[in-house]
């Protein structure tokens, strides 16, 4: 993951733009349980981290038929010297 914000620093050198990295993670569970859980610790986790992260949005889709949760996080990531 380090490598992959190595690239994205250099490519975004001496430009006044802000990112938006998107995040997606599948979760394979074996219970409709493990799913809900799931839904509970991303509200757990962004009512505990809200003031320090710049989060956009999270999302949370159940494919029950697959068993998969799928979880895209945005973030806006500013650089300290940008202009607006």
């Amino acid at each position: 993951m380090n490598r992959v914000f190595h690239i994205v620093d250099e490519i975004s050198k001496d430009v006044n733009a802000y990112k938006v990295m998107t995040t997606k993670v599948d979760f394979h569970c074996e219970s409709e349980a493990d799913a809900k859980k799931i839904q509970e610790n991303i509200t757990r986790v962004m009512l505990k981290h809200l003031e320090d992260t710049a989060l956009a949005k999270i999302t949370y889709d159940y494919h029950a038929a697959d068993k998969v949760v799928e979880v895209v996080i945005d973030e806006h990531v500013k650089s300290s010297q940008m202009k607006f």
